[in-house]
């Protein structure tokens, strides 16, 4: 299991208000969805056609972070996560973990030490790794525009060439050590950066470190980033499956991915959600490549099914 950061009160009231700006009223694109994969060592086939109706987040009354009150613990969401899922792609694994960051408590957990295929997920740690090595957490604006071009858009070729010129699999070394991520590892191809693993438990920290630990403009820049998702990834891919159409009556700030690997499918949906972002949600799933057209739909089940757990209204 990775190590849980502590977070200190003041660190987590500085970041109250300006996670609320971010999360609470962000346009999303509505472009039709396109066909390919993301971040996979293989094409994978085109991927399920896009709901008629984009949910965008809703517009709701922001509270102070650390007057929210407490959200009790619910020991069988996970597993309801993962029956809705399985009912949706009969033999997917699905990982799951959501966070009370009010409160410091995981609210629901199934398989949060299992390793999954991170795909796209693993911008993230590009990015983290970046500003946390930046004088000051602030970089220039041409790397800042690259940053957020790669996390709101999943931008393989922007993602490549930033894996390519920080060390590829050492950026995943580097941040699980630093961050004490025990079930994170690079791929065994450096090349092929979607193949590195992680697990629910290891997102939920490297999203505390970006919302409590990271400086105010690498914190601005990432999570302003993911609260302007676009409906349609650079490769064309509908990017609103998971948390953005399961739990879409809640504000959210999230980081996508999708592809294949060998015969293994990966469909990954994480994020904030809700008020000042208050829950971290991590869905990561896998089943093998024939049932990758479903798998988006097993994860948006997956997210909805957590809606009662994070006081989400029905979608």
């Amino acid at each position: 299991m990775g190590r849980k950061l502590g977070v200190a009160a003041a660190s987590t009231l500085a970041g109250a208000a300006a996670l609320a700006g971010w999360i609470a009223v962000n346009a999303h694109d509505n472009e039709p969805p396109g066909a390919p994969a993301d971040g996979a060592s293989q094409a994978a086939p085109p991927p399920p056609p896009a709901p008629s109706v984009t949910p965008e987040p809703a517009d709701l009354p922001l509270t102070p972070l650390a007057a929210a009150p407490p959200t009790p613990a619910d020991p069988a969401a996970g597993l309801r996560a993962q029956d809705a899922a399985r009912s949706s792609t009969a033999g997917a694994g699905l990982g799951v973990a959501v966070f009370d960051r009010a409160t410091g408590t995981t609210l629901a957990a199934a398989d949060a030490d299992r390793p999954f295929p991170c795909m796209s997920v693993v911008k993230l740690f590009i990015a983290v790794d970046m500003l946390d090595h930046t004088p000051g957490g602030a970089p220039d604006q041409d790397t800042a525009d690259r940053i957020r071009r790669m996390l709101s858009h999943s931008d393989d070729a922007i993602a490549s060439a930033l894996w390519s010129s920080n060390g590829g699999a050492a950026i995943v070394d580097r941040t699980a050590e630093r961050l004490g991520l025990a079930g994170t590892e690079p791929p065994q191809n450096p090349s092929e950066w979607g193949d590195t693993r992680t697990t629910p438990q290891d997102l939920v920290t490297l999203y505390r470190h970006i919302t409590d630990q990271m400086p105010a403009p690498s914190r601005d820049l990432v999570l302003d980033s993911l609260a302007h998702t676009t409906r349609t990834a650079a490769d064309g891919f509908d990017q609103h499956f998971g948390i953005p159409t399961g739990m879409s009556g809640m504000p959210w700030a999230v980081k996508q991915g999708w592809g294949t690997s060998g015969s293994e499918a990966a469909i990954d949906s994480t994020g904030l959600v809700g008020p000042d972002g208050r829950y971290v949600v991590v869905l990561l799933a896998k089943s093998s490549t024939g049932s990758y057209r479903s798998l988006t739909g097993a994860v948006t089940d997956a997210a909805r099914s957590l809606g009662g757990t994070i006081g989400s209204p029905p979608p």
